[in-house]
This record gives C-alpha cells, structure tokens and sequence, in this order.
C-alpha cells in the first residue's frame, strides 16, 4: 500500500455510467475524497452509446420522414453529427460537474487488488491506489449471439459509429433495444428484418404492448419473423459484402435464409466483471454472473460496494435506477438519515414509433397475483380499462394509426396497479403517471381531475 498521501481517498469509484456518476458526486458533495475512473469516457454507456444516442437517432428518422430528405444519405449524414456532437457535449458536462463537486478524474483500466487497494493501468503506466470505501460501478456489454459465426455480427454499441447506412439489416432479438434500433433505421430508408426467438417481441411487457409493437413494425417496414432459432450465421456466397442467415422456426417449420448487408445482435446485456480483480478481493458473484450485493449493495468483500447493471437484484437494467442505487450507497456512507430507493413502480419506455411506456403490473401480473380462482376474493378483482384513440398528431399525417392507453386496476377499489400506454408522448406520461400511481391513484381520481385540451394525456382522464 502506498505511502503517499496523494493516492489515498475516502472512496474511489470504478466506472463512470449513470451508477458512478451519481455514487462519485454525491459522495464528493457530503465532503468525501472521491477518485472516479473509467476505461473509457464519462457517461457509460447510456450516454455514449445507449439511451441518449438511440433517442437523438429517433428524432433524427422522425424529422426525414416528415421532410421527405434522402434518409440513407443526407438525413444519416446530418443526424449521426448531431448525435456525436451532443454525447461529446454532454460528455464534457459530467466532466465539469464532476471537477465542480470536487471528484478526481482519471482515465484507465482498474482493478482490486486486496483490501482498499486499487490499481490503475493507464496510457503512461500503473498506479497504486488505496481508499477506505470503493464503489463498482463498471455497467454492462450486449451479449454475443450464441450462433456459429456470430463474430460476423454487429451489436448496439457499434450504430452510433456507421458513417453510412446498410441497405438491409437482420436485427436479431425481441429486447427494448432491438426494436428501437429496428424501428429507427427503417425509418431512414433501411430495409430491416427483426427476428425475435420469443413468440412475440418485448415478453417481458403487457400483452397489449407487445402486440401494438408488432403491428407498428410491420406499418414502418420491418419484417418480423417471431419464434426463430438462428441456426448459423455466414457470410454471402451470393453478395460477398453481406451476410447470410440461416434460421430455423421454433414450430419447427421451413428453414429459411435470410440475407442483408449486416446482422446486429441485440439479445441482452452481461456485466462488465472481466478484469476487476474479483476473486482476488473475495468479491462474489450470484448465479447470473452478476455481483452478488445484499439490500445496501455490499458485497461480500469488506468496504467493496457494487451498483447499476454490474450488480444482483437489479429490477430494470436503467440508467435512473442504477444512479439511484449509487446515489444511496453515496449518503449511505458519507451522510445521514438515507431510505433505500423504491423500485415499486419504475416506469420504462421503448423508443420506437410509436413509444411505448409502462409502469406497474401488467394485466398478466395482476391476474397471477390476485387468480380468479380465489375464493376469497370476486371473480372481477382485475379490471382492465382500454382505450383505443387516433391523436391528433396522426390525424394530422393521415396514418390514421392508433394510440392505446391500458389502465390495470383493482375492481373493489379502483385503484390503478398498472398503465401502459402506446404514443409518441407516451415516456413523457408514464413519468408523470409513474408519480399517481406509486401515491395509490384510484380510476374515480382520474375520471374527476380536469384535462389539458388538446393533449394525448387527457384521454387517460376519460378511461
């Protein structure tokens, strides 16, 4: 252990994504030493290569469709030197927050190496550091497919560094991110086809979701083929420049090969633990490789914290939620008086066109939860409150598609244990509504609260 004071914090932080942003400046806030490293630029993933380049891409398509601009070139062009430009801006602001609350930055690859002891290899060389508390927060990598020849495969981490588009795309996954990406380079002009393993893309949301989220591939373009096994993938005998995949359906069906430009694997997501130096330190993970952590996110390993995507027990792999988790542990260390952070009723959202957002139960959750089969409890304990509504916003564009708001509510009463909502304004509601719904909102508080005309929101007050 080093001797020299320099190299001794109250914390030191290993990556710096929503989880360590948030755990390194509110710890330097309460008056802590705090060191922050990354192998990589500040804002982790979501904010280089995640949520805010996925959704500055969104707007990007949803502006060349409505200016009938070239999408594969000139609209491309013009949106991936916005993107870049803002997640370099936004980049540099963490960095200037981080110097403001007083957080030392440094740029390398970190690992542990005994009790407190953390070293550092950067560009000039290694670095031995000590600190009293220390705080992972390394995030997570999309999976590799597990197909021979999936290193022929593209994943989401690489979309934001195409200077030019594909003309096709094969998508591989039924995830959040799968559709996103789907949706949104269809609509600068690529010919996309999704193929999702489930039976139907986003399982793991309401039913109503995942079917809205069908249909509004098929109406931009994407082919969808669900319950497919990819078999192997290679490259084009046909077209050297692309790739063939071949597929095998669930049901057993006719195989089929499926060719494009390029394959993108978007299949989940695994945790960053290579090369932290875990064992060593007694650090341990669970039976998904993630960092086994206890309801205050300590590890097994004395003063070794773990937070975000990198850790067990995470409800959502979301930025908001990882940085609530560092946040906690950072006044759970240096300050007083901290509350764990309520993971009840996260709302989440998937970028794709139209947005889809959700919080609380699904109507299948509800329905296992309180089975009608019950005796003890009415037949009708869950009621399900649809509305199906053209926006004005569609009217407008004369699509004529649909928005859909879907109310899970406890019949006896009235309370609302789920909304799911499909529409552009979607993310902006399910925020607002994840705020009533966490409070106890009844159907009767909607149906009595006055709306804002004309808005899409308002329809949720005439459920």
């Amino acid at each position: 252990m080093p001797a020299n004071p320099a190299h001794a914090f109250d914390l030191i932080v290993i990556g710096a994504g929503p989880a360590g942003l948030a755990a390194a400046h509110r710890s330097a806030q309460l008056g802590a030493r705090t060191l922050l490293i990354d192998r990589a630029q500040a804002g982790g993933t979501s904010g280089n290569l995640g949520c805010i380049p996925k959704a500055l891409l969104r707007y990007g398509a949803a502006m060349a469709r409505c200016s009938g601009a070239n999408p594969a070139a000139d609209a491309w062009a013009d949106t991936i030197a916005r993107a870049r430009g803002e997640v370099a801006r936004q980049r540099d602001a963490h960095l200037v927050q981080l110097a403001d609350a007083g957080v030392q930055w440094m740029r390398g690859m970190a690992s542990l190496r005994g009790r407190g002891i953390v070293r550092v290899q950067t560009d000039t060389g290694k670095t031995t550091l000590r600190a009293r508390q220390i705080v992972l927060a390394a995030g997570a990598h999309p999976m590799p497919l597990s197909a021979p020849g999936a290193e022929l495969a593209c994943t989401s981490d690489d979309v934001l560094g195409w200077d030019a588009l594909p003309a096709s795309l094969i998508v591989v996954g039924g995830t959040a991110i799968a559709l996103e990406l789907a949706s949104t380079l269809a609509g600068f002009g690529v010919r996309v086809t999704l193929l999702a393993r489930d039976a139907r893309v986003l399982p793991e949301f309401d039913h109503a979701l995942s079917d809205a989220a069908a249909h509004a591939l098929a109406a931009s373009g994407v082919e969808l083929i669900a319950g497919a096994d990819i078999a192997r993938i290679e490259r084009d005998a046909v077209n050297g420049d692309g790739v063939a995949v071949y597929v095998n359906p669930a049901d057993n069906g006719i195989s089929r090969v499926l060719r494009a430009q390029r394959v993108l694997g978007a299949v989940g997501r695994a945790p960053n633990t290579a090369g932290l130096g875990l064992e060593a330190a007694g650090v341990t993970l669970d039976a998904r490789a993630r960092i086994a952590v206890d309801r205050h996110f300590r590890t097994r390993a004395r003063g070794v914290h773990a937070v975000g995507d990198i850790c067990s027990g995470l409800p959502l792999q979301l930025a908001p939620v990882a940085a609530a988790q560092g946040r906690y542990v950072a006044e759970r260390l240096f300050g007083k008086g901290v509350k764990l952070p309520d993971m009840s009723m996260v709302p989440t959202a998937v970028l794709c066109d139209p947005a889809i957002a959700s919080v609380g139960l699904t109507e299948a959750e509800a329905r296992a939860r309180w089975p009608e089969t019950d005796k003890r409890t009415p037949a009708d304990r869950i009621d399900v409150v649809v509305r199906r509504f053209v926006p004005l916003e569609q009217r407008f564009a004369g699509t004529g598609r649909e928005s859909l708001i879907k109310l899970v509510c406890n019949a006896r009463s009235g309370r609302v244990l789920g909304a799911h909502i499909v529409d552009n304004a979607a993310p902006d509601i399910i925020q607002t509504l994840a705020v009533a719904v966490r409070m106890g909102v009844r159907l009767k508080h909607l149906r009595t609260t006055v709306g804002l005309h004309p808005s899409v929101a308002e329809a949720l007050l005439a459920m």
